[in-house]
């Protein structure tokens, strides 16, 4: 099998072994083979409720904020949370996306707290508790609300307002677009606090919500004036993608995550390491269609000479195989520093490992589909489902060049302190 990086992980860190020999064990139960478009879609918040009676929702959040029952499987035997170290918390989901992806891009929302984790860690006690029953103890989903139409991934750009009125605050706005409209129980919003003499004397354009600092909250999906629209995307088809309005929604204050303009730290912190999560989810997807692809050169023949021995076939699949490998690492040599220090998140670095796993494994599959002819052209084999779901991921959680930009930028403003390579090679 092609697994050698997430193989030197499990080498590096024995102690994980137990956590992914259970992750594999449930995959091979409830989703044994990938997923092709030909075939009946899996139910995955189906599967995302076994997961949390498996026990596999909460191993990524802090040990002290997962406790019985959700730190423990069916019949009460202890859950994964028992398995994973608390500094290998991240390492632990990387894998775990890892191997999902490797069936499919849409079982990436099955194991973990996913952006349920934003409310655990910075929302009230009373906010966190209920979150982690539903999303951990529950198996319900979280979503997230940032982008808007107008704005993309310009977050300094959101006009989404929630208007303070002392006890509670009033939120208006679209977000769009946003996956899990349909499944989630409740969204981390982003958007800006004003005062009530700011929202009556603001300008049509917004531009001045740009100097406004940004801010999150908790938002149950069934509040009072939530309103819901979907459309059909050309891949991830799994969840429901769509638009999110607010009517002067009542949001209580003690909905807040952290303080008021606390938002761009929460999301930078966040999704760094979500990114990383994304980026796996694919490099899995593309180990999987490197294997199937390297079988069936073995199998298939132009005339008398085995596709395998043809040496246009075996550079494509080496640089293929080399780029995933060289991605994967990278992934997961970030997350293991993450685990070291949450509060140290190399941002740059992240958003761009993220853009280049997407890339290797966007070009890994394509090459895959390629090499299996006509058939790949097919929905019978996984191949063409995972250039679509990839090719998403592409966009999702900031689009490919925007993402390279932000290492680009890093890099020419030295925003962040240069490490010795002769230090990382003694580390």
């Amino acid at each position: 099998m092609f697994l050698p990086e997430s193989c030197a992980v499990l080498v590096r860190h024995p102690a994980l072994k137990g956590f992914a020999c259970r992750v594999t064990d449930f995959l091979d139960v409830h989703l044994p083979e990938p997923v092709t478009e030909e075939a009946a879609r899996p139910s995955w918040l189906d599967l995302r409720k076994r997961a949390a009676q498996a026990g596999l929702t909460g191993f990524d959040l802090p040990h002290a904020a997962v406790e019985p029952p959700h730190a423990r499987g069916p019949a009460g035997e202890p859950g994964a949370t028992a398995d994973v170290p608390p500094h290998l918390a991240r390492v632990a989901q990387g894998l775990a996306m890892f191997l999902a992806g490797r069936r499919d891009c849409d079982a990436r929302e099955v194991f973990s707290s996913g952006h349920g984790a934003m409310a655990v860690r910075y929302g009230r006690p009373l906010v966190a508790r209920a979150v982690l029953d539903r999303i951990v103890g529950g198996g319900e989903l979280a979503g997230v609300a940032s982008s808007e139409p107008h704005s993309g991934s310009d977050l300094r750009g959101l006009r989404t307002v929630a208007v303070d009125q002392g006890d509670h605050l009033l939120l208006s706005g679209t977000k769009g677009l946003v996956g899990r409209v349909e499944e989630a129980t409740g969204f981390v919003v982003f958007c800006k606090v004003v005062g009530p003499e700011q929202a009556a004397a603001r300008d049509a354009d917004g531009a001045w919500l740009r100097e406004v600092p940004l801010s999150a909250l908790w938002l149950p999906t069934a509040s009072a004036g939530v309103l819901t629209e979907t459309t059909v995307p050309l891949g991830l088809r799994g969840w429901s993608l769509g638009y999110l309005h607010f009517d002067n929604v009542r949001v209580g204050r003690e909905l807040l995550l952290g303080m008021p303009g606390d938002g761009r730290r929460i999301f930078d912190t966040h999704f760094s390491g979500w990114r990383l999560m994304m980026a796996l989810v694919c490099l899995g997807a593309a180990s999987a269609a490197i294997e199937e692809t390297m079988a069936r050169a073995r199998r298939r023949s132009v005339g008398r000479t085995c596709l395998a021995n043809v040496p246009s076939v075996v550079a494509r699949l080496g640089t293929a195989a080399a780029e995933v490998q060289a991605a994967t690492a990278w992934c997961f040599s970030l997350l293991e520093r993450i685990g070291q220090d949450e509060d140290d998140v190399d941002v740059a670095a992240c958003s761009a490992a993220k853009a280049l796993a997407t890339d290797a494994s966007y070009r890994a599959v394509d090459i895959g589909l390629q090499l299996h002819g006509s058939e790949g052209y097919t929905r019978r084999t996984p191949m063409e489902k995972r250039l679509r779901d990839i090719r998403g991921l592409r966009i999702a959680d900031g689009p490919n060049d925007t993402l390279y930009g932000v290492l680009a930028q890093s890099l020419l403003t030295e925003s962040r302190p240069a490490v010795s390579l002769v230090a990382q090679r003694q580390a």
